[in-house]
């Protein structure tokens, strides 16, 4: 027996195995996704190895503000105009959610069924919201007579 499974020349197996490709031009290579995609892979520039220690995912590193809950109703335009409103603002502010999410919920040692409950919780407003209103909008409410 002379080469294994899974080696470079056993050929049989891996058909998708890009050393069997003998394609001259391949048209990915010329695309370079990875020059669009990489400001989305670099740390927020309020970010200071030195000063923050490792980076957190979850953990804002911008100037320090009043949490939603603390602000008062009439200060709410003033907070949501120190808000960053950039569409890199808004990704990164989504990717802080999930990993808060994610820490809070999925990784520890006993995850529980909460989780799924808010998932389902949403999917089920999205669903009521976009597809049962509508569908009852010839409804009339009003007593029959």
């Amino acid at each position: 027996m002379g080469d294994a499974w899974y080696s470079k020349t056993n050929e049989t197996i891996i058909p998708g195995n890009p050393d069997r490709i003998k394609a001259k031009w391949d048209p990915l290579q010329y695309l370079n996704l990875a020059q669009y995609l990489k400001v989305f892979n670099e740390y927020p520039r309020d970010f200071n190895a030195r000063v923050h220690g490792p980076y957190c995912p979850w953990r804002y590193y911008g100037k320090r503000d009043l949490h939603f809950g603390d602000v008062k109703v009439g200060d709410i335009p003033a907070w949501i105009a120190r808000r960053d409103k950039t569409p890199m603002g808004i990704y990164q502010g989504g990717i802080r959610t999930f990993w808060k999410f994610y820490r809070a919920y999925l990784d520890n040692k006993r995850p529980n069924l909460i989780w799924y409950t808010q998932i389902f919780m949403v999917a089920s407003l999205f669903n009521f919201v976009f597809f049962a209103i509508p569908d009852r909008k010839h409804y009339k409410w009003a007593k029959y007579h």
